[in-house]
């Protein structure tokens, strides 16, 4: 017998652990007669009484496999399961019987050393979701757990576990039972991830992960609902975020429904490899089978792993919190983690009077406001004088941890009403408080709840004698708790968060004028003499007394400084936090020289003084006082600012005057043309105008009720369309957004629209212009065919054109002159607004005349070609050696890995606008900074926290030759077949090249070779970003899917790295793509060298891009659309061109 302690050595020694296949059904191929089952028919626990032979061989058989560790057959055996059969008394006894049948097995091998876990199951109901509380789910384990420590297990291993609530409950009464025998055996807790990429409760698997590990359990895992490809992700996830080990056990693929019966088609050999990869390439620790595996898989199994050491996983996850559903880094990039105070009977009079109401349902609205308003977490507390604590926490918990996303922070005195608070959430929360203002009696008994349910703790500098007033005994007093949390409870430094305190600066008390100087203090040596520990404050304490205008300024100020200090968490109403640079530079002094007590001899009276200007109940900061200025004024200044603050009270001032059409035509188009004036001007950045685009449409929508319908003008109306076998629509959209918020119509058709669906919605419309835009090198090509359609079809009148392959030459010399109208071409979306501005003004043909005398005037005659033209490009001095033929696909790619390779120069001004015009290149450069850059972070950061990246990757090699203009793609395994054939067009000038030309001709006396790849992001951004533009969100959709597509061209260029590695020209570690390229150029079809997007779709085929999502449409272009494909020459010469 080997006990639990020689498994974590094993593990420790760096050996791959086999654990043994499925149990259910392998009993499922016996032969089994109702003596066996003994009445109780489907109950395989009861086997272990009535056919213990049965259950003995099935073990042996995964024994003489080469299991490491088998399974007990206790997978339903607590009591409420085996209630279901009328065993529910005998579960001590079932479970006893199923390890000493193991143990027995296990005993009769020789030479090697084999261990006995005890399964538990997760039951049939989850507390989560209401269906059985915490105390049922201990007490049902119970007995089973006594029985299998009654058999001798190694370990235990909670498996198939859908819901966290129960899985605390499960390690509560294991803990429980092992400690009344002074027995510590590993624990190990393994996850269900559904397809849906979330636990079946809806829990993510990094929430899981931090969950778990405050529970302290030894390994965690995931096994059952898929097969190790779809479990792969999520596999690579716990691996990054759980720093022991890692068990995996999936199932043998997908089930298949067979004649009515359910298969488990993988074959072994393929299963091993798959879980050897896990091993190989994340560092999974132990592997297995679930359900449809079988002996033969862990034969197979237990060869792929022979000598094999998991990979090292040195980094550490980042501490953090959880609620039911995700995640929370508590160290925030930028600091500080916010913690909502609304949900606190103390702190807010609307919740207080929720709870004397009972309007449960209100209470949960504050929390999920809380969501809304940019906290981390939520501070909830239903403690108040008179009520039941624990009774509102039994209630109220609950649909807290269903309905808001966030963690909770436990606010309570009372040890009782928090432990019954910790029975009722699944998240991993915070508990506030403890302290030491009655001795440590109270602290201790909080941090062992903490300890057992997993919880961080909030500590206050208070003992005996009171708060602690100077930096000195704060930290005196937090190394007194670090000392009875940490050494002597057990609670790891990074579940303390320290909170220093502060006192009022508005009190007038002269004992506290130094009260803000010595909290910044305090926070300083705490994470200097602590290290590892986190500091929060309670914000506005430090405020108490004063008018709300003066609070609001002063909190956000002291939280600056704070932060500065090295606060880490702060318990705040988020909504009124404003950023230091749009507080007034006079106001920002004021509250410094409070905080220092610096400035004159009494800066309290300074400060109240100075803000007595206001209104007591002003609670903005972001503008001066408005009481000069007209409605009117301040409504033009909220859309120039792009502020959407009390923007439906300005609306409905004005509402009393002027009708609403007025209101949109004599203040709101104006002032979106000086938003145009000051983006043409350079003065203003394009995201800028985006937000002041979405104040313009929240104005519209406000008035357009209140219109009548002969309110207003005929506006005039343009029908715009990404043309035919495009899919790219940001430019479209941004002309739409700018369009329709000055004063037009648009009818946006959207992506791939034929030329007759376009001239009829003109049609039927009235239509005064038709827009056609499109990316690709193609639509170019289409936008002239849908011209001359146009012309056949009598459809006279102007049309815009944008996208990026489009050039002003190409416009008005190959579409310019096919319609009688004008054809303007458009660089971006304001030249849209000014044409049709023009249009609007009876001047557009004048304009489009003008244009084509401008450019006649510029254009120089074509030279002729001769014969020195034509450049002899030679052969490559070698032909490299792939490392394989054929294609593979990559494990799937950590999101985190693309962002070293993004291009943030092309991301801020290409795709995000940021440009610098009038701007000076110091200004530039601090626009960058202040705006773009903390913008990419705060979005790197929800990419990243809410795994909406999947990168993918496949790529591979092939022989080739070139045939005059055509490189054909030769079959790897059979060299006489052609599999493929990529044009590409020839120069129509010196040196007359085509990308054929770097390729060995056909008929050399060797093969060329050719690397392909496609990557993708998937598809969860493209999802974000539609929806971002259907809710209006405009400024938030440029962002998010320019980011998009320069993360896939990241990912693109990450991979050519890889590829160039792999072929020799350069070393893994200089992979990255800084300098020129001496070798190894990636080409795209799509443009100008290489047009053919009918050759992109050979390219995908070739590669079997299907096998990491890339569908692709008729036209050649991929689906999700942040996806890209190349090809890469390996020539020396090859460089890239033009062909015109």
């Amino acid at each position: 017998m080997s006990g639990g302690h020689d498994i974590i050595r094993r593990l420790g020694e760096g050996t791959a652990l086999v654990f043994d296949g499925a149990m259910g059904t392998e009993i499922q191929k016996l032969s089994l007669t109702e003596k066996d089952w003994n009445g109780r028919h489907g109950c395989n626990e009861a086997l272990n009484l009535f056919a213990p032979d049965s259950i003995r061989n099935i073990h042996r058989s995964y024994l003489a496999a080469g299991a490491d560790i088998i399974e007990t057959n206790t997978f339903g055996a607590s009591a409420a399961v085996l209630s279901e059969y009328g065993l529910g008394d005998e579960s001590r006894a079932i479970a006893r019987a199923a390890a000493l049948i193991a143990r027995e097995a296990a005993d009769e091998v020789k030479g090697r050393i084999c261990h006995i876990a005890g399964s538990l199951g997760p039951g049939t109901k989850l507390p989560s979701l209401g269906h059985t509380g915490f105390d049922e789910i201990y007490e049902s384990y119970l007995p089973a757990i006594h029985g299998l420590l009654d058999g001798g297990v190694d370990l235990f291993l909670l498996e198939t576990c859908q819901d966290p609530l129960q899985i605390k409950a499960c390690i509560c009464a294991i803990r429980d039972a092992m400690a009344g025998r002074n027995v510590r055996l590993p624990v190990a807790a393994s996850i269900t991830v559904e397809t849906t990429g979330t636990l079946l409760v809806g829990t993510e698997v990094q929430a899981a992960a931090a969950i778990l590990a405050g529970m302290e359990v030894d390994i965690i895992g995931i096994n059952c609902a898929t097969g190790p490809g779809q479990m792969a992700p999520h596999v690579q996830e716990l691996c990054r975020s759980f720093p022991g080990p890692v068990l995996v056990m999936p199932n043998a693929g997908l089930p298949q429904n067979v004649n009515g019966t359910l298969v488990y088609a993988m074959e072994p050999e393929v299963f091993a490899g798959e879980l050897r990869s896990f091993v190989e390439q994340y560092g999974v620790n132990i592997a297995g089978g679930c359900c449809g595996t079988s002996p033969d898989h862990i034969r197979a199994l237990s060869k792929a792993l022979a000598g094999i050491r998991p990979r090292s996983r040195s980094s550490a996850p980042a501490p953090g919190v959880a609620s039911l559903y995700r995640f929370q880094e508590l160290r925030q990039e930028p600091p500080p983690f916010f913690v909502g105070e609304r949900a606190n009977t103390n702190g807010s009079r609307q919740f207080r009077e929720y709870l004397l109401a009972e309007n449960w349902d209100g209470m949960v609205e504050v929390g999920k406001n809380q969501v809304l308003s940019g906290a981390h977490a939520v501070d909830l507390c239903v403690a108040y004088a008179g009520r039941d604590e624990v009774a509102d926490v039994n209630r109220l918990v609950p649909q807290f941890a269903l309905q808001v996303a966030l963690p909770l922070v436990i606010d309570s005195t009372g040890p009782q009403a928090i432990e019954a608070a910790l029975k009722r959430y699944g998240g991993r929360a915070i508990i506030n408080s403890i302290n030491l203002e009655e001795g440590d009696a109270r602290a201790r008994q909080v941090c062992r709840l903490a300890r057992r349910y997993g919880a961080a703790v909030i500590a206050l500098t208070i003992d005996e004698e009171g708060m602690a007033r100077t930096a000195e005994k704060k930290l005196a007093v937090a190394r007194r708790l670090y000392r009875t949390a940490v050494e002597e409870e057990g609670l790891e430094p990074s579940s303390m968060i320290f909170d220093p305190l502060t006192f009022t600066l508005g009190s007038g008390d002269e004992t506290l004028r130094t009260a803000a100087i010595e909290t910044l203090r305090g926070i300083e040596l705490i994470k200097e003499h602590l290290p590892g520990v986190f500091t929060l404050l309670g914000l506005s304490n430090i405020s108490f007394g004063l008018n709300p205008r003066s609070r609001q300024v002063l909190n956000s100020v002291f939280l600056y400084r704070a932060v500065q200090a090295g606060l880490d968490l702060a318990i705040v109403n988020v909504a009124q936090i404003v950023p230091i640079s749009r507080i007034d530079e006079a106001d920002l002094k004021k509250a410094m020289n409070l905080i220092d007590n610096a400035g004159s001899a009494d800066p309290l009276h300074e400060f109240i003084r100075h803000f007595d200007r206001y209104a007591a109940n002003a609670d903005e900061v972001d503008h001066a006082p408005e009481e000069p200025l007209s409605p009117e004024e301040r409504l033009r200044r909220r859309l120039i600012d792009g502020s959407r603050s009390g923007l439906e009270d300005i609306l409905e001032e004005l509402l009393g005057a002027t009708a609403p059409a007025d209101i949109i035509n004599a203040i709101l188009v104006p002032a979106m043309k000086q938003v145009g004036e000051l983006f043409g001007s350079g003065r203003m950045q394009l995201p800028f105008v985006l937000q002041s685009a979405e104040v313009m449409k929240r104005a519209v929508d406000y008035l357009s009720p209140r219109m009548d319908r002969v309110d207003g003008a005929r506006k005039h109306s343009i029908v715009l369309a990404t043309v035919k076998g495009d899919v790219h629509d940001i430019g479209k959209n941004l002309v739409d957004i700018i369009l329709s918020n000055n004063g037009f119509t648009v009818y946006n058709l959207g992506i791939r629209v034929d030329i007759e669906e376009i001239i009829s919605k003109a049609r039927e419309t009235g239509a005064d212009a038709i827009g056609m835009s499109g990316l690709l090198v193609k639509s170019t090509q289409a936008m002239k065919e849908n011209l001359e359609f146009m012309k056949a079809q009598g459809l006279d009148i102007p049309v815009l054109l944008g996208g990026a392959a489009l050039t002003r030459g190409y416009v008005l010399d190959a579409c310019g002159k096919i319609l009688d109208s004008p054809v303007i071409y458009c660089e971006d979306a304001f030249q849209g607004l000014r044409a049709m501005n023009l249009l609007k003004e009876g001047k557009l043909a004048e304009y489009s005349e003008a244009e084509k005398v401008r450019y006649a005037s510029r254009t120089l005659p074509a030279r002729s070609v001769t014969t020195e033209d034509i450049d002899t490009i030679g052969t490559a001095p070698s032909i490299p050696e792939p490392p394989f033929w054929g294609s593979r696909v990559a494990a799937p790619i950590p999101p985190e890995s693309l962002f070293p390779y993004l291009n943030e120069k092309v991301l801020f001004n290409a795709r995000w606008g940021f440009r610098r015009g009038a701007l000076t290149p110091d200004e530039f450069e601090a626009l960058i900074k202040d705006e773009a850059g903390p913008v990419l972070h705060a979005l790197q950061e929800r990419l990243l926290r809410e795994r909406i990246l999947t990168p993918r990757a496949v790529h591979g090699y092939w022989p080739c030759v070139s045939d005059g203009d055509t490189v054909l793609i030769i079959d790897p395994d059979d060299r006489s077949r052609v599999i493929g054939r990529f044009h590409f067009p020839r120069q129509k000038k010196a040196p007359r090249r085509s990308i054929a030309d770097f390729f060995l001709p056909r008929g050399s006396s060797a093969w060329d070779v050719i690397a392909l790849q496609a990557v993708t992001i998937g598809p969860g951004l493209n999802d974000l970003v539609h929806d971002l533009y259907g809710r209006g969100e405009y400024r938030d959709y440029l962002f998010y899917h320019g980011l998009g597509v320069e993360l896939a061209e990241a990912l693109a260029e990450l991979w050519h790295g890889t590829i160039r590695a792999e072929l020799g020209f350069v070393s893994p570690e200089d992979a990255a793509p800084e300098g020129r390229i001496e070798r190894g150029l990636r080409y795209s079809f799509g443009y100008p060298p290489c047009p053919s997007l009918e050759d992109n779709r050979s390219l995908l085929d070739i590669l079997g891009a299907d096998r990491i999502g890339i569908a692709t449409m008729e036209s050649g272009e991929m689906v999700p659309e942040q996806s890209t494909s190349a090809f890469i020459v390996h020539h020396p010469k090859a460089r890239y061109f033009t062909i015109d």
